[in-house]
C-alpha cells in the first residue's frame, strides 16, 4: 500500500506517508480502512507527506472519492490537515482537496516538516470538534 499512517498519542496527531505511485484505487482502499480507525476518527489531526510520491488520479475522481467515501463517515464531524508537497503537481492536487475538503477540512500546504508541525501545533486546543 502506498500510503500509510503512524499515529503519535503524545501529540494526539497522525502523521501519514504517501510513497511511489499513488492512484485512485490506492486512495479508496486506504481511506476505507484509515476511517474505520476509531483513534483517527477521534484525532482527526494529520501531517500528510506527499514528497516522495507520484499522483496518478485527477480532480474529478478526487472529489468523487471524498463525497462517496469521506462525508458520509464524517458525519459533521471536522479535520485538520497539514500537507507537506515538494514539486508543483503535488501543491496542485493539495490544493484541490483542500478546495474540495473545505466541507469538513481546514487544510494548509507546506514545503517543510518544521513548517507544517509548527502549523498544526499552533492549532493545538482548537482541535476539531
Amino acid at each position: 500500500m502506498p500510503i500509510a499512517y503512524t499515529i503519535n498519542h503524545e501529540k494526539n496527531l497522525i502523521y501519514e506517508t504517501w510513497t511511489g505511485e499513488v492512484r485512485i484505487d490506492d486512495l479508496a482502499t486506504y481511506w476505507k480502512q484509515y476511517l474505520a480507525d476509531p483513534e483517527v476518527l477521534k484525532i482527526r489531526r494529520t501531517i500528510v507527506d506527499l514528497r516522495t510520491c507520484v499522483i496518478i488520479f485527477n480532480g474529478t475522481e478526487f472529489d468523487d472519492l471524498i463525497q462517496k467515501i469521506v462525508l458520509p463517515i464524517m458525519g459533521g464531524l471536522k479535520w485538520t490537515t497539514a500537507i507537506i508537497v515538494s514539486r508543483p503537481v503535488q501543491f496542485g492536487v493539495s490544493r484541490q482537496y483542500q478546495v474540495f475538503a473545505e466541507r469538513y477540512s481546514r487544510d494548509s500546504i507546506f514545503f517543510s516538516m518544521a513548517d507544517a508541525e509548527k502549523w498544526i501545533d499552533s492549532l493545538a486546543g482548537h482541535e476539531p470538534v
